[in-house]
């Protein structure tokens, strides 16, 4: 049973991270959740952050994946490592580039195979009115002494739309990808996206997000099927240099009206979680079924 449990699980890890592998992260920085929304209270405080996901079965624990995030003294991230325990092709590193010391605003991206040390991809931006105009991308095959080069091209304004149009190095449009974002007076944000394959709707996520940037809840439709996800929080007291502060943890995920995920958490002296046990419904009760455990460098 626990050969057979943890056999599907690595040959799922392998599936999502060959996904992965091709995609790595969004093109566009405003779509990097992971940039400066790591849960953690003070942001500020952060240095470097080390996630490891372990599956859980019959109380035994297995490796899954590991993710290490750096910022520099600017707060600008760095580095992102990803780690497959399960599948070592899927590992990669990231090295982000800025146009200078104290900006948001990327220059290049550098994607590599921390085992060979090869280049994956590289990626350069182009700034137009609004924001990113253009993305260059250069992709490094197997075998294959030049690169495919394509390009991600955008429009959108200031405020509430952005569209992202994917290339293939023939220029034939492949994907697109549709932004919206409406705000009410209560401060909660509505992120609607739009996925466009060869120019057919494939998916459409309406994404309900709190004043703190905190899902509440996603719509997700395909082919004409909705399922709707919801995202619930316990509050805590925190204290930020001495002020109390009110901090969101996540609680529990629904699915369709249906408890499908519960969590509970260890924090440290910080208040920072630093482990965090999933449960799901398994035999008619609560099993915890993944363990993720954070280390956390802080900067003083």
């Amino acid at each position: 049973m626990k050969k057979n449990y943890y056999l599907f699980f690595t040959l799922l890890l392998v599936s999502i991270n060959v996904t992965i592998a091709q995609d790595y992260i969004p093109y566009y920085p405003t779509e990097w959740e992971f940039r400066n929304q790591v849960d953690v209270i003070d942001f500020s405080q952060v240095k470097s952050l080390t996630t490891k996901e372990i599956a859980v079965d019959e109380n035994e624990e297995f490796p899954i994946l590991e993710i290490y995030l750096q910022w520099n003294n600017t707060y600008q991230l760095t580095d992102y490592q990803f780690v497959n325990f399960n599948n070592s092709y899927a590992d990669f590193d990231i090295a982000f580039y800025y146009v200078d010391a104290n900006s948001r605003q990327l220059k290049s991206v550098k994607i590599t195979n921390p085992n060979t040390l090869k280049t994956l991809e590289d990626w350069h931006y182009t700034y137009g009115a609004f924001d990113v105009e253009k993305i260059k991308v250069s992709r490094y095959l197997l075998n294959v002494t030049q690169p495919d080069v394509f390009e991600v091209l955008y429009e959108g304004n200031d405020d509430d739309y952005t569209q992202e149009t994917v290339y293939n190095p023939q220029k034939k449009k492949i994907k697109q990808t549709k932004h919206w974002y409406k705000s009410n007076p209560e401060g909660n944000t509505l992120h609607i996206t739009k996925l466009y394959i060869d120019d057919i709707l494939d998916q459409t996520d309406s994404i309900l997000l709190n004043s703190n940037g905190k899902k509440l809840q996603n719509t997700i439709t395909n082919l004409g099927i909705s399922s709707v996800i919801k995202y619930h929080y316990k509050t805590r007291k925190v204290d930020v240099f001495g002020d109390e502060f009110d901090y969101q943890d996540l609680d529990k995920i629904q699915v369709d009206g249906q408890d499908k995920e519960r969590f509970e958490y260890t924090f440290d002296a910080k208040g920072n979680w630093i482990e965090r046990k999933n449960y799901k419904m398994k035999n008619r009760k609560w099993e915890c079924n993944t363990i993720t455990r954070r280390t956390i460098e802080y900067r003083n």
